[in-house]
């Protein structure tokens, strides 16, 4: 028997499964380059913004960060810094905003795959109670008199979409906390690079109402 032969005994609840499965696998593919996209840059790219603020020139570090459309943290960066153009509070207005937008856009579909987890298992474990009972249905036709290899190939049917159910539900999960675990890691080096540096807007902004005061 050939393992496509062997999946089709387990009924209609296997094709159910295998729809599950190819949409799982689908959503962990996305999401997969969606982060390889959404990978924090190098220092390099931090240095640039850096001097590029420090010498005012804020077209030119929107521009350096729009070299980077699809990356969360340079999209941030590129609507704070327009923001604070125009004033340091509504910077901070403006990059808190993108960042939550920027994190909905990476979790997007996350819950579609926690969905299938669940659900794969429970579907798995459904098909085996409905295979059961056309066993034990079998059974009653047979008045008794079981046949026990054909009773045994009947269980073993049953259970087979218990064990795709369990391997759907299990691949599913792994990849979920996987991805979670990279989605935070990503919202948590934006955090502290969009902390620090609207940090440096306030020392910037206090610094130069201090000259203004003192001249």
């Amino acid at each position: 028997m050939t393992l496509i032969s062997i999946a089709a005994k387990g009924g209609w609840l296997m094709l159910v499964l295998l729809i599950i499965s190819i949409i799982a696998i689908a959503i962990i593919v996305e999401r997969l380059i969606k982060l390889k996209k959404a990978a924090l840059p190098g220092a390099n790219f931090f240095q640039e913004i850096k001097s590029l603020m420090e010498n005012q020139h804020f077209e030119k570090a929107i521009q350096a960060c729009e070299k980077y459309q699809y990356n969360p943290m340079a999209n941030v960066l590129a609507k704070g810094i327009d923001a604070y153009t125009i004033n340091i509070d509504e910077a901070e207005k403006v990059i808190n905003v993108a960042s939550k937008s920027e994190m909905h856009k990476l979790e997007k579909n996350l819950g579609g795959l926690a969905s299938i987890a669940a659900i794969a298992p429970l579907v798995g474990f459904l098909g085996t109670v409905t295979g059961m009972v056309k066993v034990f249905m079998n059974i009653e036709q047979m008045g008794g008199g079981v046949d026990i290899s054909l009773l045994a190939q009947g269980i073993w049917e049953a259970l087979l979409t218990t064990i795709g159910g369990l391997t759907v539900g299990i691949i599913s999960i792994l990849f979920y906390n996987y991805l979670v675990s990279n989605i935070e890691s990503i919202a948590t080096g934006i955090e502290d690079y969009v902390n620090q540096l609207l940090l440096d807007f306030r020392r910037k902004s206090y610094g130069t109402e201090a000259n203004k005061e003192e001249n």
